[in-house]
């Protein structure tokens, strides 16, 4: 009898959980803040947590000190004031009444977000035998870098946002650094050698994602474009409220059935069925809708990776982003990638509240994709205008560094080194001798003749052939729009294009297939990316 009753109450106590959360008259801190930590330099650090409501909170760090008053549901946030560099370790200290929080080995330097799926994710310790990390891994204890690696944690896309994740902040050696994304870590490795500033790098990523999961709600509505997305967002939170309410009332009903069946001595009654539902999206997937809060959507819903990977992480100072995505939606035959950028970086932004961060994007390595062919170009040409159209951001391009036979190219290195020599230069404004960060990027195209000179930005010195051989993957295309195979030659800081059989050319194309390997690049060996033009 005892143990239906304590049944009884337990559901009771659930069911009043989700209604009603409850603050805690202990100082709980982020999982943001840890022993090992890095604030970012020159710039207000958010410190914040969760006590009883009124309760008065103060944090020193490094000779100031800053207090906070927890709001009406216990959540507090105290903002250390700009800090310069600092590789001294410190204790950051956080007091109320006669609790006390130290955190140690806390370091003062720049703190980026690496985020994205499978090719971020590639960890230090390889997935392949034919990768070889082993001697850089070997190589990987430096005391002023720190890693922070979000565990895949997914949340429903109409409950709130999860505001915890379980990470812990860790200094970099071989055996933190294993499981740790090997483009974050040589992206931060080349910042820390340049610099000479501590760096901490925070990795919340997922292998085989969309863009979607990543997008808060907020993001989605921000851009009028994402109508489609608009529109099933509605619907699924219109849904989730119908069988939240209905499987609620459900269980409320059997809760006072099962009490008078306690109070009797009868048996119980059965609870009632977890009520289900299924809708489309307009990403071709059939999304199951759980009847409750507390089971969560599976990882591909639109919000859900944002709200369980990244919302834990704001407002967390930080410096930048680095992004490696988009494979999945080539597959997924996305026309609407640019948007979905444009909806993740403007929502992320305005989410941190540190205005425009710098936001730099790797653009997928070419690879065979088979029946999805066509699409990988078109990712391409969305990060290349989102790099270009959205302030503050850039594109390392991996044309000659993929492999059209693995989808997970090897060589991060050169990934994360390439990311380094944007925020070096965009960031930092340490400009490279050659005066480029990237590879040469289409500026216009004059149709003249038979004819098209392709002038391009980014070039430095000077174009070259990588191999010495006749520049490759150039197309032409006349009025038919039928392209093909095109002659192309480095006529100083241009290109020149001709193709015999098309005497008047309407439209240029380079290295547009998914299988693309082109030669062009420029002085300081970072190559062309892709691009298409009409004759006006």
């Amino acid at each position: 009898m005892r143990s239906m009753l304590s049944i009884v109450i337990s559901l009771a106590a659930i069911i009043g959980f989700l209604q009603a959360p409850r603050a805690s008259a202990a100082i709980t801190l982020s999982n943001m803040f840890s022993n090992h930590l890095v604030l970012q330099r020159n710039m207000h650090d958010p410190v914040w947590g969760w006590a009883k409501p009124g309760q008065k909170i103060t944090v020193s760090f490094a000779g100031r000190t800053v207090a906070a008053t927890a709001d009406a549901s216990g959540a507090w946030m105290a903002k250390l004031p700009p800090m310069p560099r600092s590789s001294t370790p410190r204790d950051l200290t956080i007091s109320s009444g006669r609790q006390t929080i130290v955190l140690h080995d806390v370091l003062v330097g720049d703190v980026w977000l690496c985020s994205g799926q499978s090719n971020m994710q590639y960890p230090m310790a390889g997935w392949f035998h034919r990768t070889n990390l082993a001697s850089a891994l070997a190589h990987g204890t430096h005391p002023n870098i720190r890693l922070y690696h979000v565990p895949m944690i997914e949340s429903n896309f109409s409950g709130t946002p999860k505001k915890q994740t379980p990470a812990v902040w860790q200094r970099c050696t071989p055996k933190t650094l294993a499981g740790f994304s090997a483009v974050g870590y040589f992206f931060g490795s080349t910042l820390h050698n340049a610099l000479d500033v501590p760096i901490g790098l925070i990795e919340s990523d997922w292998g085989g994602t969309n863009i979607e999961p990543w997008i808060p709600r907020s993001g989605y509505f921000a851009v009028p474009q994402l109508k489609s997305d608009q529109a099933w967002l509605r619907a699924m939170a219109t849904r989730q409220k119908i069988l939240n309410s209905a499987y609620l009332a459900a269980m409320s009903a059997w809760l006072r059935q099962a009490k008078q069946a306690v109070a009797a001595g009868k048996a119980m009654p059965h609870q009632p069925a977890k009520m289900q539902n299924a809708i489309s999206s307009p990403h071709a997937f059939n999304y199951h809708i759980p009847p409750n809060d507390w089971q969560p959507d599976p990882h591909q819903n639109p919000t859900t990776l944002f709200n369980g990977m990244i919302n834990p992480l704001i407002p967390y100072a930080i410096r930048g982003t680095i992004w490696y995505q988009g494979e999945n939606n080539v597959s997924s035959h996305d026309l609407l990638y640019y948007y979905h950028l444009k909806a993740l970086i403007g929502s992320w932004r305005k989410l941190w509240h540190e205005g425009n961060f710098p936001f730099y994007i790797v653009q997928i390595a070419p690879f065979n994709y088979g029946q999805d062919a066509h699409y990988e170009p078109l990712i391409w040409q969305a990060e290349e205008k989102a790099a270009q159209r959205i302030p503050n951001c850039g594109i390392a391009s991996t044309m000659d560094i993929g492999d059209i036979h693995n989808i997970h190219p090897p060589n991060k290195l050169e990934v994360g080194a390439r990311l380094a020599m944007i925020a070096l230069a965009k960031t930092f404004h340490i400009t490279p001798k050659d005066a480029t960060y990237s590879g040469p990027v289409f500026k216009s195209a004059d149709f003249s003749g038979n004819q098209v000179v392709i002038h391009y930005t980014q070039v430095g010195r000077r174009l070259l052939s990588r191999n010495g051989k006749p520049l490759n993957w150039f197309q032409l295309a006349g009025p038919d729009g039928k392209f093909v195979n095109a002659n192309a030659k480095i006529v100083g800081k241009t290109v020149v294009v001709q193709a015999p059989e098309i005497s008047t050319p309407t439209a240029v194309r380079f290295a547009f297939s998914d299988i693309a390997v082109p030669n062009l690049m420029n002085a300081a060996g970072l190559p062309a990316l892709p691009f298409r033009d009409r004759k006006p």
